[in-house]
């Protein structure tokens, strides 16, 4: 098509949109969202940090005009919209406050330039990330392929490794990598990575096949030791949800998901027994110090179990392992059930324990609507995975609503004493760039998949395997076929053989076997 003729048909189209971005805008809830920002200033006014809010004022009316005119581009959800912005409209009143409250203990820190400009800078980048994300998912076909999941899963070891071998422990967990001054979680890149990965080994084909099924479980696997390595159990536990969330909603028979339950079950109880055997004896012979592997199993098994002991008696270790959890139920019970103006010295406030710091800025009543959000966000999110035709984009919705819902759940549940507390992010509202980063492509993606993208992922190269075959790997498995078949299989049908003639016959007066 000529340039000249082309220019104009674009032109013509964008003017449409913006005609019915505008009519929607004024009809819809939008602007209720962007009136929203003036009461959440003056609350924020009230608390000292109007100027800091003010910093930020531009960045959230752009963000909220901008994110409306792309749901209409895309008829997209735009309660999903709605709800992700009134999140993020908590978050940053909530980084606000905190910014000014840093800023009285530190002056000197905040002294030149504007305090709100790592906040802004965040936004900004974590936003063009969401637009970019989507509009390559909205476009890009091949990204259903076993050729990309391949790549993904490359990448996402590749950036495991890297944090091990380069990345500094912090509280015992390796997941920081630090360019100049620039700090990357790579275990927030993997938890998105993971659920394309899901999504196109199983949402590729409506009855995936065994070695389709077993290369999810070798993806898992792999991520979950990755993951145990780096002492990363908060996000562990989060990979497990949306495991068994993937084998429930898209495994061709529903016993593949209850053998995978009850073996995952008996593993965990076998792990907990042979910890328990361990550390008692290892507390008997204290002079004999354990081999590496099981320095490292008891290290695991001593961690874990530390959280469940100190979420029940906290007071046990209140200046160590239980000063987080004391600390949040004392901002939690000085909040009460509208805030308070008194602040309590509470640790990493801005990220793991953000729930207690807003309940106690904020009362109780505003943080269970927080939460409400969240679940009306997931009713949405369940709604886009009931209505999609496709049975790929329903896995990667699923996948992203799932592993939203399921991260606020863990991380509130534990930051108010309901669970063990984790160290995972509330998303939206807990600062660090990374979280924010793949929370915001997480919802873009989200609103992407809910209006009308052209492709279809189902049947895309359904025949092809995440694991080629070649001519070494299958001399390997013949091998290994006729020794079980010459080996093991003989003896075993010998000892069935000998079992069946061991049972008693029947009309014997003895019992009948089953």
């Amino acid at each position: 098509m000529n340039m000249t003729v082309r220019i104009p048909m674009l032109l013509n189209r964008l003017s449409f949109e913006l005609r019915r971005a505008l009519y929607s805008f004024r009809r819809g809830p939008a602007p209720a969202v962007l009136l929203l920002q003036v009461p959440v200033l003056v609350f924020v006014y009230f608390k000292g940090a109007g100027p800091v809010y003010l910093d930020m004022a531009g960045i959230m009316a752009a963000i909220i005009l901008i994110s409306w005119f792309f749901t209409s581009l895309v008829h997209g959800n735009r309660k999903i919209v709605v709800y992700t912005l009134m999140l993020l409209t908590v978050g940053t009143m909530l980084q606000c406050i905190f910014i000014k409250e840093a800023m009285l203990k530190q002056p000197e820190k905040y002294s030149g330039g504007s305090p709100a400009g790592s906040l802004q800078a965040q936004y900004l980048l974590a936003f063009a990330a969401a637009l970019v994300a989507s509009a390559v998912y909205f476009n890009w076909k091949g990204i259903s392929s076993m050729k990309t999941c391949r790549l993904l899963f490359l990448i996402s070891m590749g950036l495991s490794l890297f944090t091990l071998l380069f990345a500094t422990a912090v509280g015992g967990v390796r997941n920081w990598i630090r360019i100049g001054g620039l700090s990357i979680q790579t275990t927030e890149i993997n938890k998105l990575l993971y659920i394309f990965l899901a999504a196109g080994l199983l949402g590729t084909t409506d009855q995936p096949s065994r070695k389709r099924i077993f290369a999810f479980y070798f993806v898992t696997g792999a991520q979950a030791l990755m993951l145990m390595l780096q002492g990363e159990y908060g996000t562990l536990l989060l990979l497990l949800f949306v495991f068994f969330a993937f084998l429930f909603l898209f495994a061709p028979e529903i016993k593949v998901f209850l053998r995978t339950l009850a073996v995952f079950s008996a593993a965990a109880l076998g792990l907990v027994m042979a910890g328990y055997g361990v550390s008692r004896l290892a507390a008997r012979q204290p002079g004999a110090g354990p081999g590496r592997m099981t320095g490292l199993f008891l290290k695991a098994y001593g961690k874990i179990s530390s959280r469940f002991i100190y979420w029940m008696h906290p007071e046990k270790d209140p200046l160590g392992l239980g000063y987080q959890l004391i600390k949040a139920r004392e901002s939690i019970v000085l909040g009460g059930w509208f805030g308070t103006a008194s602040v309590t010295q509470l640790p990493v406030k801005t990220s793991d324990l953000v729930y207690p710091a807003l309940i106690q800025r904020c009362g109780m009543v505003f943080a269970l609507l927080v939460f409400m959000i969240f679940i009306f966000m997931w009713l949405e999110g369940m709604k886009v995975f009931v209505r999609k035709a496709d049975r790929y984009h329903q896995a990667v919705a699923a996948g992203i609503v799932i592993m939203l819902f399921m991260q606020a759940i863990i991380i509130i549940a534990g930051s108010t004493g309901l669970t063990p507390l984790t160290g995972i992010t509330l998303p939206f509202i807990s600062s660090g760039g990374s979280s924010l980063f793949v929370s915001f492509i997480m919802a873009g993606l989200l609103v992407t998949i809910s209006g009308n993208v052209a492709w279809k992922g189902c049947g895309y190269e359904e025949t092809e395997e995440f694991f080629k075959e070649s001519p070494v790997a299958a001399k390997y498995c013949a091998g290994i076929r006729h020794f079980n078949h010459t080996v093991f299989g003989p003896y075993f049908r010998a000892a069935a053989r000998r079992f069946r003639r061991s049972r008693p016959e029947e009309g014997e007066g003895k019992t009948d076997h089953v």
